[in-house]
This record gives C-alpha cells, sequence and structure tokens, in this order.
C-alpha cells in the first residue's frame, strides 16, 4: 500500500530548543543530516534546516554559539502518521509548500519522511513494476 513508515528516515534526531546553534550544526554533521526536529519539553515545537542555519545566522553574521535553536527553527511543525500513505504525504507537502514531514506514531516523533525518500521509493516502485511487466512478456511469449 506504500506507506509513510516503508520510507522514512529512522529515529529522528532532535535538539532542545534552548541550545546554540554551534551544537545543533554539530548534531546535524555527526548524524549526517540535513534538517533536525527541535523540542521544547519533550515536545516538538520546529525544526532546523541547513537553509535555516544559513538564511538566519550565517548571512545575518550572528553568532553560533550565542544563537538559540529556537531562533532560527521553523515553526509550526507538520506531521504524519506513519500509517498514512506516500500519496497523503505528498499531499501534505504540495498544500503546505514543504520538503519533509515529522512522521509520529501514537502521537510520538519516529521519523521524518523527505521528498528525496519518497522520489526513491517511487523509483524503485516503477523499477520492480518494469520488471514485473518484463516477465510477463517473456512469459507470454515463451507460451506460444
Amino acid at each position: 500500500m506504500n506507506l509513510v513508515e516503508e520510507c522514512m528516515s529512522k529515529p529522528v534526531k532532535s535538539v532542545d530548543a534552548k541550545v546554540n546553534v554551534r551544537l545543533v550544526v554539530e548534531e546535524m554533521n555527526k548524524h549526517r543530516i540535513a534538517s533536525i526536529l527541535v523540542v521544547e519539553g519533550g515536545k516538538p515545537v520546529g525544526v532546523i534546516t541547513e537553509r535555516d542555519i544559513l538564511q538566519r545566522v550565517i548571512e545575518k553574521n550572528k553568532s553560533l554559539d550565542y544563537t538559540k535553536a529556537e531562533d532560527v527553527m521553523s515553526s509550526p511543525v507538520h506531521f504524519i502518521n506513519s500509517k498514512a500513505t506516500i500519496k497523503e504525504a505528498c499531499e501534505l507537502m504540495i498544500l503546505f509548500k514543504l520538503k519533509r514531514l515529522i512522521v509520529i506514531d501514537e502521537n510520538k516523533p519516529v521519523g521524518i519522511i523527505t521528498i528525496t525518500d519518497i522520489v526513491k521509493k517511487i523509483l524503485s516502485l516503477r523499477k520492480e513494476f518494469l520488471e514485473d511487466w518484463e516477465k510477463s512478456i517473456i512469459n507470454a511469449w515463451e507460451s506460444f
């Protein structure tokens, strides 16, 4: 059925809203990720992307050490249930002009799904379809 949980990245990495941006950058580099969830009291309050850091910190000559995650994050956070379909994820991304959604299960963040994750899934489905189609043609040809 092509569910979000089948192609999301997990687990979702997070930082506290009060940490400085230097720590955010270190976490993103350590885990080789382009975005990170921001939490306050354990609850998701925003997302920070590489672009957020470039536009809101570097471009404005702000200090990585004195700028807090909460001052850089994009908010509100947009969620999707892990049991939702990839089509539903695409519809939400288009509606809100997003490149990523935080995936939840029982109201807890369990992963993140990005446009890249969806494209990879679509390409793998396309490949499977073409392989099945090719086998069907060969089987039909051999039955003559």
